[in-house]
């Protein structure tokens, strides 16, 4: 019965291969580190300006749409009162 069961023999030689082949991939990812960091580094600057700039323009349409409704509330209120000083006209 032991016969009819697959079985698998790793070598001391096969460990060493993978194990070379993990140190090349290693030092490939370990040169390209710094230059993705950097990327990174100028991806996150340049979203952060693009978010200031968008927050900026909305700060100021906030402003101008309560100024507007500020003179608009004014005029609703002063209107009113000047139509009463104009005569009838018969």
């Amino acid at each position: 019965m032991a016969d009819t069961e697959p079985s698998l023999r790793i070598t001391l030689k096969d460990v060493y291969s993978q194990v070379q082949e993990m140190k090349s991939l290693l030092e490939r990812l370990a040169e390209n580190l710094p230059t993705t960091t950097q990327k990174l580094e100028e991806h996150e600057k340049e979203t952060s300006k693009i978010f200031a700039d968008h927050e900026a323009r909305i700060r100021r349409l906030e402003m101008r749409m309560w100024q507007i409704l500020g003179i608009a509330g004014f005029l609703a209120a002063i209107i009113p009162l000047i139509v009463q000083f104009i005569p009838d006209i018969p």
